[in-house]
C-alpha cells in the first residue's frame, strides 16, 4: 500500500484510503442533502478542496471564524485545515477535491501559484459574473472529462486543474485583497519545506536548530522567512501547528487530555495544559466540553475557538 494514504472521508463518511492521484467532483446539493445540509467541522490530511457555489446561502466555518455567504462564491480549502458548513436547502454548486500530490504536481513550476493555493480564501463572485462563468466552464469541462474512457483523461484533468488554479491566482490579485507577502521562489521553497517537516514530525521536542540544520539555513534566516511570508515567528508557526493538532484531537477523538499530551509528546500533561491555555485562553478540558456541546446540536456547527 505504498501508493495510498489515510484520509478523512468526504462529507461525514468513515476514514478511508484513497490514491495520491485522487480527483473527485460532486454537486454540493447531492452530497449534503443526506446530512441535512450541515457539514460538521472536519479536516482532510492530504486533500485540497474548492467549493464553487452558484446559488443559495450558508455559513462557512474555519477555525475561530464563521462567515455567512450567499450567491456566487469560491472557497479555497488547503489540506490540514478544520472547516465546516451549514448550507441552505436551495444550495447549488460543486465541490472539487484533489489530492495534495496532484496540486503539488500541477503547481511545481510556479511557487507563487502554489503559495496562493495554501491560503484559505472565500471570494464573493456575485458581482463578477464573467469570472464566475470562466470557473464554472472549467468545472463543467472537468465534469465531462470524467465520462471519457481514453488514456489521456489524467493529462486532460491536470491541464484543466492548472487552468482553474491560474484563474484563482489572477482573481486574488484582481480582488485587491490584503495579501500575504510573496517572496522570492527560494524563500517560498524553504517555507514550504519547513511546513512539510513540521507536518511529518511531532515538533514539540524538536529544536529550531534541528529544523534549520535539515533545511540548511540559519535560525535568523528561517525566522525572517516566516515573518515575511505569514507574519509569524518560527516558534509561532510551530505553536500554531501544535494547537491545530490539539484542537482536532480534542474535538474529533475520544482521547483523554493526558493521552493527547502524550501523543503530541509534551513532557507532561501540566505543560500541555499551560501551553494550550496560553494559546487559546481556555483550558483543554473546557474547550473539549464546549465543542462536544456544539457537536450535539444539529443546528449549530460553529467552533468555539
Amino acid at each position: 500500500m505504498n501508493n495510498e494514504f489515510k484520509n478523512f472521508g468526504l462529507y461525514g463518511r468513515e476514514s478511508w484510503t484513497i490514491s495520491p492521484e485522487f480527483f473527485h467532483l460532486v454537486s454540493i446539493d447531492s452530497s449534503c442533502r443526506k446530512h441535512d445540509w450541515v457539514i460538521k467541522p472536519h479536516f482532510h490530511s492530504k486533500l485540497y478542496q474548492f467549493f464553487l457555489i452558484k446559488s443559495g446561502s450558508g455559513t462557512f466555518i474555519f477555525n475561530e471564524k464563521t462567515k455567512p455567504f450567499s450567491g456566487k462564491q469560491l472557497i479555497i480549502m488547503p489540506d490540514n485545515n478544520l472547516h465546516g458548513f451549514q448550507f441552505s436547502e436551495d444550495i447549488l454548486g460543486y465541490t472539487l477535491s484533489v489530492a495534495s500530490n496532484v496540486i503539488e504536481k500541477v503547481t511545481a513550476s510556479d511557487k507563487q501559484l502554489a503559495h496562493e493555493l495554501n491560503q484559505v480564501r472565500i471570494l464573493n463572485l456575485e458581482n463578477h459574473i464573467d469570472d464566475f462563468n470562466d470557473l464554472f466552464t472549467l468545472i463543467q469541462a472537468i465534469d465531462r472529462e470524467f465520462l471519457q474512457q481514453d488514456e489521456k483523461i489524467r493529462l486532460t484533468l491536470e491541464t484543466l486543474l492548472l487552468l482553474f488554479t491560474i484563474k484563482i491566482f489572477r482573481l486574488n490579485f484582481k480582488f485587491g485583497r490584503e495579501k500575504t507577502y510573496i517572496g522570492a521562489n527560494k524563500e517560498l521553497t524553504y517555507y514550504k519545506s519547513f511546513l512539510k517537516k513540521i507536518k511529518t514530525s511531532i515538533p514539540t521536542n524538536k529544536s529550531i536548530d534541528e529544523f534549520t540544520k535539515d533545511l540548511g539555513i540559519s535560525k535568523t534566516h528561517l525566522n525572517r522567512i516566516c515573518q515575511s511570508i505569514v507574519g509569524k515567528s518560527t516558534k509561532q508557526v510551530i505553536s500554531s501547528y501544535l494547537m491545530n493538532e490539539a484542537m482536532i484531537l480534542l474535538t474529533h477523538t475520544n482521547l483523554t487530555i493526558s493521552e493527547i499530551a502524550h501523543q503530541l509528546e509534551f513532557k507532561d500533561v501540566s505543560y500541555f495544559c499551560r501551553f494550550f491555555k496560553k494559546q487559546a485562553n481556555t483550558s483543554p478540558a473546557k474547550f473539549k466540553e464546549d465543542n462536544l456541546a456544539v457537536d450535539k446540536s444539529v443546528h449549530s456547527v460553529a467552533l468555539n475557538y
